[in-house]
């Protein structure tokens, strides 16, 4: 199993928990405790704010080429 592929399942849980915490937010049953710890809308904005861009860039380095841009010089060369 490559890294590429492990970043695969980790895209799709990253972006299942920002799709998940995402209507939780719109289900107006916030705060809620689940197995003693409360989840207060700041939490779980906290979650969504970080789960959408992880599984972005995850998503990016599996699929993508995994290399960042090379830089281009002000002189155009």
């Amino acid at each position: 199993m490559t890294t590429k592929e492990i970043a695969k399942f980790f895209s799709g849980v990253a972006a299942w928990e920002a799709i998940g915490h995402t209507a939780l937010a719109f289900s107006n049953e916030l705060p809620l405790t689940l197995l003693g710890i409360t989840i207060t809308p700041n939490l779980n904005a906290l979650a969504v704010f970080v789960a959408a861009p992880l599984s972005i860039f995850l998503a990016w380095y599996a699929w993508g080429t995994g290399k960042l841009p090379k830089p281009m010089s002000p002189l155009g060369n």
